[in-house]
Parts: C-alpha cells; sequence; structure tokens
C-alpha cells in the first residue's frame, strides 16, 4: 500500500500545523511527521515518527470534498493516538489533497475491513 501525505490544521490555535506521511506495515500505522509554523513557515521541528496499532483504532472514515479529502481516524480510548498532535482526545482529521483521494479511500476501506474482521474474531472466541 502506498504511503499517504497529509497535514493536521489549527494547531496551537492555528498557529501551527503538521505535515506528515502514514503508510501501513501489517497491523500498524506508521506516522512521519513535523510541525511547521503556519503562518510564514520559518519553523520546523524535527522529524518524529509515531506507531499505532490498528487495534487502538474504533473506525476510519473518509470524507471527500471539492479540492481535498479528510481522513478521520477514530479511537478507542484517549491515549489511542500516543503523542500524535491533534485537536480532539479520541479523533485526528488528516487532511489529503486531491490528488491522493484514492489513497486515502483504500487505506480506509481496508482498515475498516481488517478491524471488522478483528471483531468477529473476538466474537467467535
Amino acid at each position: 500500500m502506498r504511503s499517504l501525505p497529509f497535514t493536521i490544521e489549527n494547531l496551537n490555535g492555528g498557529f501551527m500545523k503538521l505535515e506528515g506521511i502514514l503508510r501501513v506495515e501489517e497491523n500498524t500505522l506508521v506516522f512521519e511527521y513535523q510541525k511547521k509554523d503556519a503562518v510564514v513557515e520559518a519553523y520546523q521541528s524535527e522529524l518524529r515518527t509515531e506507531k499505532i496499532t490498528i487495534s487502538e483504532l474504533d473506525m476510519l472514515e473518509y470524507k471527500k470534498g471539492w479540492f481535498s479529502g479528510k481522513l478521520i481516524l477514530h479511537g478507542k480510548t484517549a491515549k489511542s493516538f500516543g503523542d500524535l498532535p491533534g485537536k480532539d482526545l479520541t479523533e485526528r482529521v488528516l487532511k489529503v489533497r486531491r490528488k491522493n483521494r484514492d489513497v486515502a479511500a483504500s487505506i480506509s476501506s481496508n482498515l475498516n475491513l481488517k478491524l471488522s474482521e478483528e471483531k468477529l474474531r473476538e466474537l467467535d472466541d
């Protein structure tokens, strides 16, 4: 599966944004990102990596817009996303450019399928 470039906007009162790449490795989401100054883009933090297992997620949702899309990750608990910055405790909204829509939709559908299979296995046990 291809990597998905994304941004998370309106951090720190709208003065910071996060730019990164999301990739899926087996049952883990790997986020590589850096924070940037949203106004002048003069400041950049060092590159960071955050790994989140799929079992920490409740569901993924993809919403298509006119010029971009949003991949919304819903976590099971407030600790689901670890140190990945965001506005909400149990939700991260990844803004995706129009040219990467298909990748975001594919990631969303494939991971939702894996989550459903995992829930069915739990019910069988």
